[in-house]
Order: structure tokens, then sequence, then C-alpha cells
């Protein structure tokens, strides 16, 4: 290449010498001639690439997949390099060789050379994409950790000029690390699994109160406040991951965390049990759903042909995500909700701020938004709970009257004065008198007025049994016919007895001040035992 260009430079300094008569036969100015290499030219096409091409025409070709063509190609092409830089545009949606004119090709050649020698240049977007799909078949480099490594230096490098290049890059080099069995430590940074860590955050707690027994009714006792301030801290921060309504950024939060962090994680714990007792699935479940195998794409929207199928394998990325392998189908078991936060855990831990807030009477409060009965009760004993807890765990205030410790010294005098002998007496030098000293006045100590109870909180108080039993139950004739079936011991007959079973339950709650029914281990609504007596007065 050298040589050539030197015998270019002579040649044209040759002719501009001889004014230009090597090349024309006037005298007159005219444009000197362009003299290119042979790769220069437009007609010109490297033999590697005719190689190239004439493989995708041959017969054996023909039976080929788009993907299984791109690597024949680029084993072909792996070492190749070309000096012909492309100025123009290059987009396609799945960008391979044959998706290039000629032009293209060598241009690409040509960028590729330079980032195997450290240079990033940009370029269309999907000449990235071919790179990329080279690496994952590991072309141009050694599969296993070296190509992790050179598509991650690739990635991070170039997504300076494509940031939406993260989409694909992070799933890939997860992908990478699975089909190839790597570290899991190399992919955790790039698997997406923060959600599912929180939701098995949550799981925990949830079953950790659930191992706890369930006392209904008057024998319920209260949370244990401030017994693990750590795993309460934990589970607020899976909720506020997890929640469209972020308790750790609450103004209240940042003014009392304690009094919020204890009531939220109270409320977690007995809305576990509600769900446990009256819905067919738990509060985390209800919430996210569960775990599940389904069917996984490796290297979804690549390029990449496997060349033989992978052994079965089991690869567990963590503790919330396993891909399986058996005979060569993927699986990946995992939570598959979206990662979205959730509306309905917003709603709960909302309505924790706000009553807490009314409780507190903090001058900051939050609006109404219609929150279910069942809700807003269990939070206000839990509330009610955690103010009686933080009053009787208060610390006690000692205040000392400096003014009545001359008193009590002189008052010592005297009574030591009175306790010794004559022969004491006569040893002891005569003392002085003590100076007079008024007493003290007493202290009055503050007396809190009591306040006359309110319109609104005599409605909020709850109402004795034998009141509310007069009370119009509000029940509709299906919602009757169970009750009587249940009291009676005779199988429901009800169509929908799930959605019978959360009305009745909201509706009685003003009655018993907890859920009457449930469901069984079979799925079967049943009465709890200790509100049938009140149940059956009142529908008497």
């Amino acid at each position: 290449m050298a040589d050539v260009d030197r015998l270019i430079e002579q040649i044209i300094a040759a002719t501009r010498a001889k004014a230009g008569r090597a090349f024309s036969t006037s005298k007159v100015y005219g444009s000197e001639p362009i003299l290119m290499r042979g790769s220069q030219l437009a007609s010109y096409l490297p033999e590697p690439i005719r190689r190239m091409r004439a493989l995708a025409r041959g017969p054996e070709a023909r039976g080929w997949t788009d993907a299984r063509l791109f690597v024949e190609q680029a084993r072909l092409m792996e070492g190749y390099e070309d000096d012909c830089p492309y100025g123009g545009t290059f987009q396609s949606y799945f960008p391979t060789y044959n998706a290039m004119d000629n032009h293209q090709l060598r241009g690409y050649f040509t960028w590729r050379a330079n980032v195997r020698r450290g240079s990033v240049e940009r370029t269309s977007t999907s000449f990235a994409y071919v790179y990329l799909y080279e690496l994952l078949n590991g072309i141009g480099t050694d599969p296993g950790v070296p190509a992790f490594r050179a598509i991650e230096s690739f990635w991070q490098s170039y997504r300076e000029f494509e940031p939406a290049m993260d989409r694909y890059a992070r799933t890939w080099l997860v992908d990478y690390a699975v089909y190839h069995g790597l570290d899991p430590a190399l992919a955790q940074p790039y698997a997406s699994t923060d959600h599912n860590r929180a939701v098995a955050r949550l799981e925990r707690a949830e079953s950790l109160a659930l191992s706890r027994p369930a006392q209904r009714g008057r024998r319920r006792e209260p949370y244990a406040f401030g017994a693990n301030p750590d795993a309460e801290e934990e589970l607020l921060a899976a909720l506020d991951a997890l929640s469209t309504y972020r308790p750790l950024e609450s103004r209240l939060y940042r003014d009392d965390p304690d009094a919020l962090r204890s009531v939220t994680c109270a409320v977690f714990a007995r809305l576990a049990h509600y769900y446990q007792g009256s819905r067919r699935q738990g509060l985390v479940e209800s919430l996210f759903g569960r775990a599940s195998a389904l069917p996984y794409l490796m290297f979804a929207s690549a390029v990449f042909y496997p060349g033989a199928r992978h052994p079965d394998c089991t690869y567990e990325l963590d503790e919330t995500c396993r891909f399986v392998c058996q005979s060569g189908i993927w699986t990946c078991t995992s939570l598959h909700d979206g990662g979205g936060r959730s509306s309905k855990l917003g709603q709960i831990l909302r309505a924790v701020d706000r009553q807490l807030r009314v409780a507190l009477d903090y001058p900051h409060p939050l609006k109404d938004r219609a929150d279910p009965k069942y809700l807003v009760q269990l939070i206000e004993r839990e509330v009610k709970d955690y103010l009686a807890w933080r009053e009787a765990h208060a610390p006690v205030r000692v205040e000392i009257d400096l003014s009545k410790l001359a008193g009590i010294r002189s008052a010592a005098a005297t009574t030591r004065e009175a306790l010794l002998v004559d022969e004491e007496r006569e040893d002891q030098p005569a003392p002085s008198p003590a100076p007079e000293i008024e007493p003290a006045a007493p202290v009055a100590e503050p007396v809190t007025p009591v306040e006359p109870p309110t319109q609104a909180a005599e409605e909020r108080a709850p109402a004795p049994i034998e009141a509310k039993k007069n009370a119009p139950l509000g029940l509709a004739p299906d919602e009757l016919a169970l009750l009587e079936d249940l009291l009676s011991g005779r199988a429901p007959e009800a169509a929908s007895p799930d959605l019978l079973v959360d009305s009745i339950n909201e509706k009685l709650f003003d009655l018993v001040g907890d859920t009457v029914l449930e469901f069984s281990d079979a799925g079967v609504p049943q009465l709890i035992e200790d509100y049938a007596e009140d149940v059956r007065s009142a529908l008497a």
C-alpha cells in the first residue's frame, strides 16, 4: 500500500512539473488527473467479500436460516479488515451482511477494524448491532468470560452515542452468562431483579406474621411495637419500592419516622391475617401474583445461531430467578408481573399515613379518598394500639427543685443533732446558726383539661353490640340465605361465595368489630365460631 501511494505522488509531482503536458495536447490550463488505487474504485470488490456473497448464493445455503447464514459468513470474514470508510447511513430492523450493499459492507469492515484497535466511533446504529451479534456468536473473541467482557466493554462505550441500546444489551449480557454457565455475579448487575427481591422481602414478612397465632375479636393482642426495628426498616423499604405511594418521601416520615414505620408494619401484619381468613389468595400474592415457570427465548431480538442443542441444565441467577433448559427448551421461573408498582398497595400505605396524621393532630393532613371500611377500621385499631404503647413506654422525666436542697440540709442537721449523746456534743464545735430559708412554694403540676367528645368523635366511637342488633344490617337476600345456611350447618348454595363473603364481612364489621366469615382449607366459606351467637341474635 505504501509503495502504491508513493508511486501516485511521484506521477502527480511529475505532471505538475511539466505543466500538465503529459496529459494534455494543448497548452491551456486543464484539470489534473485523479489517480486512485484499484481498491478505491467504485467497481472494486475485495475477494473475501466476493466469497462471502458467493456463500449466500451456494446450494448449501438454501436450507439455512438467516441466523445460520449470518454466522457462517461471519466466520468466513472473522479476520478481514478493509480501508474504505462509508459516509452514508445503514438502517435495518434485523441487520445482517446480506442486508448491506457492497459500499456498506466495506464501510462496516473498515469501522470494525477501528473498533478492534480500541477506537469506537459513532456510526450507523445497525452497524453497532451487527458487531454485537458477532460477539454473541463468538466471532472475533473467545467464548465465555472474554466474550462477555467484550460485549460489556463495547456496549458501555457505544451507549454514549445510543442510550437506547441499554434495553437490549443488558438482557443479552444476562442471557450470555446463563447460556454459557458463567458466574451469576457477572450477570446480577444487569438483571432487573430488584422488584423480585422486594416482593420476596414482603413474602418473608407475611410468612412471619402468619406464623404467629391469629387472635380475633376480644382476644386480639396488640402488635409487638419496637421489638425488631431493623426488620421493620427493611419491610418499609420494600413497601416503598413496590408501592405507587412512597412512605419514605412522606412529610410525616421526616418528622416522626418511628410512628409511621411501626404503624405501617403493624397494619401489614394484620392484613396478612385478614387475607388468609377471608380471601382465597394471600396478601402478597393478590398484589403481585406468584412465581411461575414460563418459556424463555434466549437472546431475543438478536441474530443468534447456537449450532447445537444446549445440554440440560439449571441456572440459579438469584433467590428470585431460575433458568432451566430441558431438551433445548428454556424456561424462566420468576415473577412475571412486569415489575411495576402496585396502586392497591399504594392505597393501603396512603390510608395509613392519612389516619395516623389525624390521630397525631398533624398540621398537614391528607385528603380522604373513601378507603374501604374494613381497612379504615383496621388501621384505626393499630393506630390506637401504637399510641397507647408509645405513651406507656415514654421516658420518665425527672425534675429536681434545687431551691429545696437547703431545707433538706437543715432538716438533716437537726436530725443529726438530736441523735448525738452528751459526750459527742461536747467534742463537736458549736454549730453556726443556719440561715432562715423561706419554704418554696409548691409547684403546681399542669392539669390537662378534658375536652368533651365532639360529635365526630362520637360518630367514630363503636356503638355497643346491643344497640347494633336493632339497626338494619342492610343484607341482600342472597347474603341472608348464605348466613342462614351457615348458621344451620347446611352447605352453602350461593353461586359466587367469594363476592358474598366480602360483602357480608363489610356489612357486619360494625356488629362484632371483626370479620365473621372466612374460608376453610377446602375453600368453603364458614362462620367464625366466636361470633356465631352475635350473628344469630342479629338475624333473629
